[in-house]
């Protein structure tokens, strides 16, 4: 008998197709069968002439039997073809698999024996069994290939080969950027946002002409705490001029275009603003404003990532016009993206994942955000069970049951579990109770806390991770847990390592970090406050400025003294700062016991040379030692403004504090350029403290004047009185009007649309400007109730309780407020609506009770009058509508 072509030809079903190359055709292979299936048929030719070809040419026929191959009416005739030629042969060639149980097989494959391959257990026993039935060698163990999976971390540009799911927004990106140099790449926690750019666009970017021909630099950042002084280092230039550092920077790396790419630019909210002193002044602000004119220089492409949540945070930056019309939203991966995201990877390295599998893992993904670490986590969980080449289900629901669901609950999912069993495995391997102490301080201080959003990640040096005395243990923790991809670590040569947790995931998926963060954030939140307090102090040179007050020095005290500074750790800049703010302390109270006794001497002295004197020489020695005591009175009246004593010391000192206030104020009133409402925005926030202080003057004359009216004075003295409040009023208008005026004008006069803010729900008075989401509500609030602004909440209950504290608010910036608001609403907002002060039917974008802006910023309890009279006696009434054109 002549020799057939092949030993075996498969026949099988699309839906096993997974099982079938992944472990049945790779176990043949290792052992050397030679299988023919429908992948070797002739293209072109008819599909029965080319089964019955095959099962000519082949000594035995395979059928893996499943519901799907016995559903399919072609298999049937295979079936009957395969065993008619046995007839007219006189053999039997057919040999059936059952890959399932429970099978309605066809009578004559009854008759067969066959290969049982219905339970996992048994597939490499049948396999096995095949292979002695051909007379060919059992099949060898395989290496199983690299996992293309990068777990929690983010694809980075180095992984565009295994990046799959997003060719659709790849093209968008590209086809934005072809209109505009700028980007803003917008999505959820999660979403890949940073994967899309980095894995996704750039190395598209590298290959395509789409933009061009020609070399692209690329740099990458996040903002971190210091982003202005970050971008300068990365550009290698000074930024004054951005188009000469672009050339220099092109030239140099033989380019035509660079790509500048701020990832997770909502840092620039969270850790740029919270951390340093006056950071917005000195990085936040500046870094947008270089943004700014990095976009308009040729051959500059900027690209920002940023977390959708971050929305209103964007809407009151500089560079809100921007991002409002070059945004392109990412949204979390669809079922098909999902999909070629879970197999094409494997696929690429010869791996199949059972089709079931692939369907429970795009199930459990369902409608959960930031899914997608999850799934690669999972994936490289998996990656170690697979079998041969083929990743099946039982895997997974394997993984699912390693942990208990009386600890852990019954909410996970297996891709929650993969995330939990690393972590905790990692913690698992720590040898002592310190050094769980130690991972646990480590993603502590890795945490942004959401204070009403999720919690976040917040990247830092390793140096401010360290306590004091403990350098090796803490290198040997952040190793360990680097190592197993829980943190990573960044940061170019020559620069401090920075630290991060891998993804936020982590964070939302791990119940021991959640249990820490519930026990420890208020503890933690306390200690850096205080160390923000100490690297202030340290920056100030360690003397004097920057030193506690007794509030704050008790509040340091107690913390060092509590069981957290064992968990939490404590810096040794900290320690010293208690100290010496003690001993200033300390030091201060002894020299006022000193003076007081000098003082108390003194007294005693002049009055005896007073009684014991005759004649004009002591006279004159008494009238020495009077002025002397004179001299200190004087500023003792001064004080007696602000705390509102006697009424004639009041009316002496006042006209010597109106004129150190307007002293005061012609030191920092320096800004000339009126008409630039942005550079008078960032004037204030530079010379913060000096304006509200000048606000504060002119309160605290505001305040007595007010008393003084109320009481009873005679012409002269009421007179004055007049005078000054009128003069203080005006000076206060004038300040306000153009340091604080001109960001409510930015807000309300953006060009789409006004950011006019909300007030928020299930908030109260005493949150104060935070009542509101961040736009002109919040900043209007700031300007009339504020320190930042006129200040009319004396009492800080959240109203304007009286008519002292009305009287604060200066009439001509109650009519700059109506008018601007008028102006931008196209007359709709104000502090009157058309049936009064309590409501408007067309004001609903600030209250869904359509509210007046009068209610959104007042919300007076019933009977307070107060701040509508002033109003109306600025000449402000419901028969007024200004005329803005």
């Amino acid at each position: 008998m002549a020799t057939k072509k092949y030993d075996l030809f498969i026949s099988y079903a699309d839906a096993d197709s997974q099982w079938v190359a992944g472990y049945l055709l790779d176990a043949l292979q290792e052992a050397e069968v030679n299988y023919c299936s429908e992948e070797t048929f002739t293209l072109g030719a008819v599909r029965l002439d080319e089964f019955e070809r095959a099962i000519r040419e082949s000594e035995r026929t395979l059928l893996v039997l499943s519901q799907a191959y016995l559903a399919d009416p072609e298999n049937k005739f295979i079936n009957s073809l395969s065993q008619n030629f046995g007839l007219e042969t006189s053999t039997w060639p057919v040999i059936p698999l059952r890959l399932e149980q429970n099978l309605k097989v066809p009578t004559k494959l009854q008759q067969l024996v066959g290969l049982d391959a219905t339970t996992p257990e048994k597939w490499e026993k049948e396999i096995n069994r095949l292979c002695k039935d051909l007379d060919v060698a059992l099949p060898k163990e395989v290496n199983i290939p690299e996992c293309p999976y990068p777990g929690m971390l983010p694809f980075s540009e180095d992984d565009s080969e295994r990046f799959f799911g997003r060719s659709q927004e790849i093209e968008g990106l590209l086809g934005r950027l072809r209109s505009s140099s700028f980007l803003t790449v917008i999505g959820p926690s999660g979403s890949g946002k940073s994967s899309l750019v980095l894995a996704g666009l750039i190395p598209t970017l590298h290959k395509s002409k789409l933009l061009g021909s020609g070399k692209w630099a690329v740099r990458i950042m996040r903002p971190g705490a210091t982003p202005m002084s970050t971008l300068k280092t990365w550009l290698n230039d000074d930024l004054t001029e951005p188009t000469p550092a672009i050339t220099n920077l092109l030239k140099t790396h033989s380019a035509e275009r660079l790509l500048l790419v701020i990832d997770q630019f909502e840092e620039l909210f969270t850790i740029a603003s919270q951390q340093i002193p006056d950071s917005k002044a000195q990085e936040v602000i500046p870094f947008q404003e270089t943004l700014l004119h990095l976009i308009q220089a040729p051959n500059c492409y900027v690209i920002l990532t940023v977390r959708a949540d971050f929305y209103p945070d964007l809407m009151g930056c500089l560079l809100w016009q921007k991002i409002k019309t070059n945004r392109f939203e990412v949204e979390p991966l669809n079922e098909t993206g999902l999909r070629e995201a879970i197999v094409r990877p494997a696929e690429d390295v010869g791996v199949f994942i059972e089709t079931t599998l692939v369907d429970r893992l795009l199930a459990d993904s369902v409608g959960e955000p930031g899914i997608l670490p999850f799934v690669q986590e999972t994936l490289v969980w998996l990656w170690q069970r697979i079998e041969r080449r083929f990743l099946p289900l039982r895997a997974y629901e394997s993984l699912i049951l390693l942990l208990p669901r009386n600890v852990y609950g019954h909410k996970q999912t297996g891709l929650e579990v993969a995330i939990v069993w690393k972590a905790d495995a990692a913690l698992g391997d720590l040898e002592s109770d310190q050094q769980v102490t130690i991972a646990r301080r480590i993603f502590l201080r890795l945490i942004q806390f959401g204070e009403g959003r999720k919690d976040t990640r917040r990247q830092q040096p390793v140096s401010d991770l360290r306590v004091v005395n403990e350098d090796s243990a803490f290198d040997h923790i952040l190793d360990h847990l680097a190592t197993r991809r829980l943190l990573t670590l960044s940061g170019e040569e020559g620069e401090e390592k920075k630290v991060d947790i891998a993804h936020e995931a982590l964070i939302t998926g791990w119940p021991n970090l959640q249990q820490w963060i519930i026990e420890r954030q208020e503890a933690e939140q306390t200690r850096r406050r205080l160390v923000a307090k100490a690297k202030d102090w340290v920056r100030l040179g360690r003397g004097n400025g920057g030193l506690l007050d007794l509030v704050e020095l008790a509040e340091a005290e107690h913390w060092l003294t509590s069981l957290d500074v064992l968990d939490l750790g404590y810096d040794e800049s900290l320690q010293a700062l208690v100290t010496t703010s003690r001993e200033a302390i300390e030091q201060l109270e002894r020299d006022k016991q000193q003076r007081q006794q000098q003082e108390l001497q003194l007294a005693r002295k002049i009055t005896r040379l007073a009684i014991a004197a005759a004649g004009f020489a002591s006279m004159a020695l008494f009238t020495v030692g009077f002025a002397f005591l004179q001299q200190r009175q004087s500023q003792k009246t001064i004080e007696a403004v602000f705390l509102g004593s006697d009424t004639t010391e009041i009316l002496n000192a006042l006209p010597e504090l109106h004129q150190k206030a307007n002293n005061y104020r012609n030191s920092v009133d320096r800004f000339k350029d009126i008409e630039d409402l942005a550079e008078a925005t960032t004037y204030y926030q530079t010379h913060k403290a000096e304006i509200n202080r000048v606000f504060a003057y002119y309160r605290n004359i505001l305040t007595q004047t007010s008393r003084l009216r109320a009481g009873d004075l005679e012409s002269t003295s009421a007179k004055l009185v007049e005078e000054i409040a009128n003069e203080a009023e005006q000076s206060l208008a004038e300040m306000l009007g153009k340091y604080r005026i001109p960001k409510l004008k930015l807000q309300l006069n953006q060009q789409s649309q006004p950011n006019l803010g909300q007030l928020l729900p299930e908030t109260q008075r005493t949150d104060f400007e935070k009542q509101y989401s961040e736009g002109a509500l919040w900043t209007t609030y700031e300007i009339l109730m504020g320190d930042s602004g006129a200040g009319a909440d004396l009492n800080g209950d959240g109203y304007v309780a009286d008519q002292i504290e009305a009287n604060l608010m200066p009439c001509d910036i109650l009519r700059e407020i109506e008018r601007l608001w008028r102006q931008a609403t196209d007359e709709r907002f104000g502090w009157y609506g058309e049936e009064g002060q309590y409501e408007d039917a067309d004001c609903r974008e600030l209250d869904p009770d359509r509210n007046t802006l009068y209610v959104s910023i007042f919300e007076y309890p019933t009977g307070n009058f107060d701040p509508i009279m002033r109003i109306e006696y600025c000449g402000i009434s419901p028969k007024i509508r200004f005329n803005h054109h």
